[in-house]
């Protein structure tokens, strides 16, 4: 498994990347539900060689309150759970993913599910 060089990484991500690595809660937990989702969506595609997956934080943040406990599982942190993921498994910006802002200043992020990223993301935790 190929090393991230943290200067590759913005460095207020840095801090996230070593949390998701070292499993702690809820920041693991928020990247494994993001990656079983992915695999579930990508499958459900079928032959369909990429498929788009958009990450609204607010929305994600409603469905696995429930799952995961934690006064840690705020948007802000989902956001930044989900920058550390990207760069970590060294997706590229506006290639592999892109984030979209709304009027109101809500991000998206849109990421091109592949076989090669969800194996990228997969080996990253």
């Amino acid at each position: 498994m190929s090393e991230v060089k943290k200067m590759d990484i913005p460095i207020p991500l840095i801090n996230y990347v070593n949390l998701i690595r070292n499993k702690k809660s809820p920041y693991y937990e928020i990247v494994k539900y993001l990656l079983q989702d992915m695999k579930m969506h990508y499958k459900r595609a079928g032959q369909v060689p990429e498929v788009i997956y958009t990450i609204n934080p607010r929305q994600l943040q409603k469905e696995i309150e429930d799952k995961i406990k934690s006064e840690k599982l705020t948007t802000i942190n989902i956001c930044r759970t989900i920058l550390a993921l990207l760069y970590g498994s060294n997706l590229r910006h506006e290639e592999d993913f892109y984030v979209t802002t709304s009027s109101r200043g809500r991000r998206n992020y849109h990421i091109r599910i592949t076989q090669q990223t969800l194996m990228s993301l997969s080996r990253f935790i």
